[in-house]
């Protein structure tokens, strides 16, 4: 069976961001109890799911599209690191998530080389097809 080849959403790498950052999210806001915890979680993996999927796209669009490799690369990492960035901290500041700063700190550490390692690795792929 053929799969349908999606240039907007990455299933496989938004899954796993969701339950990666979910997690680091519960213990960060542990101490305020189990169920506000589960909360901020669950905020926290249902955006990632979602908008994770879609800025791991646009790294690896950012990263094929643009001739130059170093542009290619920095466009990669920065625009989407910074659009998601501003989203969990927009999503976080919701009610119901008690350190919504606090929360989106993993965001801004895990997003940059997490962005640079996929952004580089469709890259290499690309040069492989088309060697110059």
């Amino acid at each position: 069976m053929n799969r349908i080849k999606n240039s907007f959403f990455d299933v496989k790498m938004g899954t796993a961001g969701a339950f990666f950052l979910g997690a680091v999210v519960f213990a960060v806001n542990y101490g305020h109890g189990w169920q506000l915890a589960l909360v901020a979680a669950s905020k926290q993996a249902f955006y990632t799911f979602f908008i994770g999927g879609v800025m791991t796209k646009m790294t690896e669009n950012l990263a094929v599209k643009i001739n130059k490799r170093t542009k290619a690369l920095t466009m990669a990492v920065l625009i989407p690191t910074l659009v998601t960035s501003a989203l969990t901290y927009g999503m976080h500041s919701l009610k119901g998530t008690p350190e919504p700063f606090i929360s989106t700190i993993p965001t801004f550490i895990f997003a940059p080389p997490g962005f640079f390692g996929w952004a580089l690795r469709k890259r290499r792929q690309l040069e492989k097809l088309n060697p110059q």
